[in-house]
């Protein structure tokens, strides 16, 4: 198993940094919490906007069928714990969305994206998913620069299928 480069960039086989973030009751969630399956980390730039509300749906639809392969979804964004809130009891979201807001796990998992539209440099997360087994390993990555972009669910999907059977 790798470690993490001296760039600071993540990469499939290497551990999962560690993290404690608040979810949207103000309760503290930990990455290393997750012991008994995988974890999809779904880092995303903004709360409420249309294309981050259509990913978030997205795995809120899925959530069923990912859970009862014992895989969990923890949702990132560096807006606080009370928009998250908002997002998430509006769209009915059942599975935890953490505030970033201090920036730290942006940084550790290099998915910082410098501005937002016109909203220069306001940090956030560049949307990207993560892909952690029951050992903190990366075993999927995928990231983009493009906000407007969504991650391809079925490949997702099939990562978590193949290793939970």
């Amino acid at each position: 198993m790798s470690n993490i480069t001296n760039d600071n960039k993540i990469e499939v086989g290497d551990r999962a940094p560690d993290f404690e973030l608040l979810d949207t009751d103000q309760k503290l969630h930990k990455l290393s919490d997750n012991k008994d399956g995988m974890t999809i980390l779904a880092f995303f730039p903004a709360a409420g906007s249309p294309v981050c509300t259509v990913e978030m749906c997205n795995f809120r639809d899925s959530l069923n069928s990912l859970k009862s392969k014992n895989v969990n979804v923890l949702g990132i964004s560096v807006d606080s714990p009370f928009a998250n809130k908002v997002f998430a009891e509006h769209h009915k979201l059942n599975f935890p969305i953490l505030s970033d807001y201090d920036r730290q796990v942006i940084e550790k998992y290099n998915v910082v994206m410098p501005s937002l539209g016109k909203l220069k440099d306001y940090k956030v997360a560049k949307r990207s998913v993560f892909v952690i087994d029951k050992n903190s390993q990366v075993i999927y990555k995928w990231v983009t620069d493009n906000p407007l972009i969504e991650p391809n669910y079925n490949e997702i999907r099939k990562v978590t299928n193949t290793l939970t059977g």
